[in-house]
């Protein structure tokens, strides 16, 4: 034995202590870089999602409205197309009523200005902004403040086949 490691025994232990531990090390550095690398990875396809819904939802096809305002009408999607918006609720340039009653778009919130371009939905009558209301019947085919349909269905109204009701019996209430 050498004189220093005979004069200082921990010495020779502690470098032994040193040297098993740089494994250790370096499999907490290759792990901690792994698990950065893959919080990387993660936000990467997070933000590709993100922009192939946004390009799906621009770029994507959606049926035209043909026929007479049913189901042809309504977009893949569950709202209307533009030109079924149209044809349901053509814009005019808004008048307030005589009396003194607020109205107010009930999409933005905003009070509803003499000659602005407005709609008014048909079955319900409620009046809103073009903009706001056709932002609206893009994604949903039900009016924003009632939730009736904008656009009828082909058999609303109409009695389901089968048995028929008799002629003193009350016709069921309509669905809310």
């Amino acid at each position: 034995m050498s004189s220093a490691a005979a004069e200082y025994p921990w010495r020779a232990q502690r470098s032994a202590l040193v040297l098993a531990s740089y494994p250790v090390l370096l499999l907490l550095v290759i792990l901690a870089a792994f698990v950065r690398y893959l919080w990387v990875a993660l936000a990467m396809y997070c933000a590709l999602l993100f922009v192939l819904s946004c390009a799906a939802r621009a770029f994507g096809a959606r049926p035209a409205a043909v026929g007479d305002g049913d189901e042809e009408a309504r977009a893949g999607h569950g709202g209307l197309s533009a030109a079924a918006i149209a044809a349901v609720a053509p814009a005019f340039p808004y008048e307030p009523p005589a009396a003194p009653a607020p109205s107010d778009c009930a999409v933005c919130l905003e009070a509803m200005k003499a000659g602005e371009p407005a709609r008014r939905l048909p079955a319900c009558a409620h009046a809103f902004h073009v903009g706001c209301i056709d932002m609206w019947l893009d994604s949903h085919a039900t009016c924003p403040v009632c939730r009736c349909d904008v656009v009828p269905r082909k058999g609303g109204k109409e009695p389901p086949e089968g048995p028929s009701l008799p002629p003193s019996a009350e016709p069921p209430l309509p669905p809310v």
